[in-house]
């Protein structure tokens, strides 16, 4: 039997044994940690014959932490192969030993030297920073995920950002919140608008993932797809359910920032995570509102734009306002975008907006909205859903109304108007 060899790829490890007549693969990935100090894996046992196909003794966690966990595993072993030479107590435990070690590895202490990069790397200026995590935050409806698929097409394909060059880079959009097929019906309609300029040019649509469970249960796969796909940009669709649990919670926020960095390690990707917004419960002083969930998104962040719809005349226009409300740079400019759908495209525009009461009651309507689109709701509670007064609840109420978007048919009771407005 010769020493045993480990083989690490992003997110998984394969420790190999070479027997006279057979090979054993321990294979583990689909790793997690937890606060009290156990790794769970899930671990593969594969037996490859001399002579023969490969045949999976086990597949199943394994607590790799815990020596009573490792003893039922070996000993569970012993009957599906009997090997001279083969002692399945030394195999799992040292391929254990092997990946808690791997796993422990940490960064060695460097002492920093002076360089000639002093300026701030962007994928789009300056809306995404290179290599760094940035939170866009906004009401639902409010457009951000037809605005994170705009991004993704400028970057995948090296198109500019209006007067701004952006630098290409593969994508890698993850979805937590629709479908792949509402997905690719998005990226067609934007990559359709962006033809009426790149008139002739072929357009290239990002990675795509769906992921069903929260992000550490995933971490694995994304990991292999960042490194296999060498992406430069990670795009996170949406916090809450990339957490796993609640948002509000600080180690689930605090994990997830840790979890993206792991992934991307091996290409340095940029992330840009899309979230909700608070209500009035938890704002800045000056009452602008924050990513909802654990101050950790705010903190962890390396940047933060707060998006918010605007009030135009015309239903098929989509005006958002972005501002920036964390910059570790010089803080940005707000930019204006006008999001026009046609019948089988969408364009976007620059446009003309304001940070101000008219953008702020704006963030309440598609507040309301959301509120109205679970059914009828009187004022009282959506005060208390929105988080604001009763005053600026009545005021965006009878401005929906007035847009067709809400009416009152029983007094007290408001409730959505079906108008055909298209879907962000």
């Amino acid at each position: 039997m010769s020493a045993p060899k480990l083989v690490s790829t992003p997110g998984s490890y394969t420790v190999t044994w070479s027997f006279t007549d057979v090979e054993i693969g321990f294979e583990a990935d689909r790793l997690r940690s937890h606060s009290d100090g156990r790794l769970q894996a899930r671990v593969r046992i594969i037996a490859t014959p001399g002579a023969g196909e490969a045949k999976v003794l086990h597949h199943g966690q394994l607590n790799l932490s815990a020596g009573r966990s490792r003893k039922s595993l070996s000993k569970d072993l012993e009957p599906r192969l009997r090997q001279e030479g083969l002692d399945w107590d030394r195999v799992i435990e040292e391929s254990c030993r092997l990946v808690l070690e791997a796993e422990d590895q940490v960064s060695p202490v460097e002492r920093l030297t002076p360089t000639s990069q002093l300026d701030v790397n962007y994928l789009i200026r300056p809306l995404l920073l290179d290599g760094q995590p940035v939170v866009w935050f906004a009401p639902g409806g409010s457009g951000k995920s037809f605005l994170a698929l705009y991004s993704a097409l400028l970057v995948q394909n090296g198109l500019p950002f209006f007067d701004e060059p952006v630098r290409q880079a593969n994508v890698l959009f993850l979805d937590w919140e629709a479908t792949q097929e509402e997905a690719a019906r998005r990226c067609t309609l934007l990559a359709n608008g962006l033809a009426q300029t790149y008139i002739g040019r072929s357009l290239e649509f990002p990675f795509y993932r769906r992921c069903l469970a929260g992000i550490e249960n995933e971490a694995s796969e994304i990991a292999k797809e960042i490194a296999l796909n060498d992406i430069g940009l990670v795009i996170v669709d949406s916090a809450g359910a990339a957490c796993g649990g609640d948002i509000m919670s600080g180690e689930l926020a605090i994990n997830l920032f840790n979890t993206l960095r792991k992934v991307t390690a091996s290409t340095n990707a940029a992330v840009e995570i899309l979230t909700h917004t608070t209500k009035a419960d938890r704002r800045e002083e000056n009452h602008r509102r924050l990513p909802i969930g654990s101050v950790y998104f705010e903190n962890l962040a390396r940047a933060t734009w707060e998006l918010r719809p605007q009030e135009t005349n015309d239903g098929r226009v989509l005006r958002v306002g972005m501002f920036s409300r964390k910059s570790n740079n010089r803080r940005p400019e707000p930019i204006g975008l006008e999001l026009s759908f046609q019948r089988d495209a969408v364009c976007v525009d620059q446009a003309a907006i304001s940070d101000d009461a008219n953008s702020e009651q704006g963030a309440t309507q598609e507040l309301i909205l959301g509120e109205l689109a679970r059914g009828p709701v009187s004022v009282s509670d959506l005060t208390e859903a929105v988080g604001t007064t009763s005053g600026a609840v009545r005021v965006a109420l009878s401005k929906l109304k007035a847009r067709g978007l809400a009416t009152n048919p029983v007094r007290g009771s408001w409730e959505l108007v079906d108008c055909g407005e298209p879907q962000v």
